[in-house]
């Protein structure tokens, strides 16, 4: 039997189940050229909820193929959640992963390198991963806090383990709880390919801005990057690779050095990385009385701030702090220790033009053709002032305004909620037509990053989730 013809046949099997939303194959499936070459197989399934009868009955389902007989092997189920391969003769293992959308969401969060490489995969039935929550693209900040980071990896190979995590039944409730498992010399072996592989795909896949599979030239020259050209580490990847393929069933006892030795110099590649970027921090100014009366409160108006307890970080200098020519957003500037201050008309707050003041009721009434042509998705001016696209051609010419300082390491930028609103939309790729949904806190702190020519979000990741329900919802 085909790959794809079997592959389908797993799908269609799973989604039977009147709970399921989702069902992905992921990982290299299709790349194989016959089901007797593919070690395990990765399949994502998304359900409405998760119980113990649910879980049992999708396990059981997939077991049922066997009396098919579609197949040579013998299929096993793994249903834990981590990087653990089983292995035994003429049996084919599936991975089976089982999520509702709030523990798929909360894997995103946590693992987004994990989820961002499912994302690549075109074969489902139901909604796709993304569609359910997405990754967004990979951030700086996710090398350093997300799950399967480098630092996660260099741990487990100390404890000569694998972290695994499954679920646990309790009456009506589910937790997944977390355990280290041993693993014999042959996993081991697997398991620092696995670490060096994805760390380095995962890599390339922030350093492009693209989830595509790397060509293996790349890949060898990006790990030559990361090591400082050490050949001698790239041949015993290289042989660690070529054992791999083989199915070798002993690997060297020197494998655990090689694997820390190479997180060691990736790190340290992080670190340098790191050292080239411009950190920059977006706020909303402090809050004025007039954000409190629901009005259109723009570039027109300038109230004074109001008063706040605010703890600043005495910690924290800032290089360069840049504000709005709005006092609120000048007047901010006190609460933030700072070298340099500046100020810019492109951070200004929307023009509202002549509905500077009004509520939503007031502007109906006077301007009902702005209200018509918002409801059929156009980008209206406001009688005498700007739009939504107005805005973002601000946003664009302040981008690139930043390479005046790209020479300045930590940056603040004190800005207004439409501003903001817009540079959020646009890294996350809402639609420009929805971001008045979008809810922008006084003094939150928002974070990118610049290199030479690239910016962007560096956010927690709980921000995202709170944009896109916002959004979505």
């Amino acid at each position: 039997m085909k790959n794809r013809e079997f592959g389908n046949k797993l799908l269609k099997t799973l989604f039977k189940n009147k709970e399921v939303i989702s069902v992905n194959i992921v990982g290299s499936f299709f790349e194989k050229q016959s089901i007797e070459k593919i070690g395990d197989l990765d399949i994502v399934v998304v359900c409405k909820k998760i119980s113990k009868k649910i879980f049992n009955s999708l396990s059981i389902q997939l077991l049922k193929i066997n009396n098919l007989k579609l197949i040579k092997q013998k299929i096993i189920i793994n249903s834990t959640f981590g990087p653990i391969k089983i292995t035994k003769k003429n049996h084919l293992p599936i991975h089976l992963m089982i999520y509702d959308v709030k523990s798929h969401t909360e894997h995103v969060i946590t693992s987004p390198f994990t989820c961002y490489d499912w994302e690549r995969s075109n074969w489902n039935l139901g909604l796709k991963l993304k569609e359910i929550f997405p990754v967004k693209g990979l951030q700086f900040n996710d090398f350093i806090k997300a799950r399967r980071n480098s630092k996660e990896y260099l741990k487990e190979l100390q404890k000569k383990g694998i972290s695994i995590r499954g679920y646990f039944f309790k009456r009506k409730n589910v937790y997944l709880k977390k355990r280290y498992i041993s693993i014999d010399d042959r996993n081991r072996g697997e398991f620092v390919y696995h670490i060096v592989n994805f760390l380095i795909i995962n890599l390339h896949k922030f350093l492009i801005g693209e989830n595509i599979k790397i060509p293996e030239r790349e890949f060898v020259k990006l790990f030559l990057k990361i090591t400082n050209n050490d050949k001698k580490l790239l041949n015993k990847y290289l042989f660690l690779k070529k054992q791999k393929k083989e199915s070798a069933k002993f690997y060297s006892q020197n494998i655990i050095l090689f694997g820390k030795i190479f997180i060691n110099k990736y790190e340290k590649f992080i670190e340098n990385y790191s050292k080239n970027l411009t950190n920059i921090t977006f706020v909303r100014h402090q809050k004025t009385k007039l954000n409190k009366t629901n009005i259109f409160l723009g570039s027109r108006s300038d109230p004074d701030i109001i008063k706040a307890n605010y703890k600043r970080d005495i910690k924290k200098k800032y290089d360069l702090i840049i504000t709005s020519n709005l006092k609120r957003s000048i007047s901010t500037s006190k609460y933030f220790h700072y070298k340099k201050k500046i100020s810019t008309e492109l951070l200004n707050e929307i023009d509202y033009g002549k509905a500077e003041g009004l509520n939503y009721k007031l502007l109906k009434k006077k301007y009902p053709q702005i209200i018509k042509k918002w409801s059929n998705g156009k980008d209206v001016k406001f009688p005498g002032g700007e739009n939504t696209n107005d805005v973002k051609k601000r946003v664009i010419k302040f981008i690139k305004f930043l390479n005046k300082y790209k020479n300045k390491k930590n940056i603040l930028i004190i800005t207004h909620s439409f501003f903001l609103r817009v540079i959020i939309g646009l890294q996350l790729k809402f639609n420009l037509a929805e971001i008045h949904k979008l809810k922008i806190q006084h003094l939150k702190e928002y974070n990118f990053i610049k290199s030479k020519n690239r910016f962007l979000t560096n956010f927690n990741r709980n921000d995202i989730k709170d944009f896109y329900k916002q959004i979505y919802d």
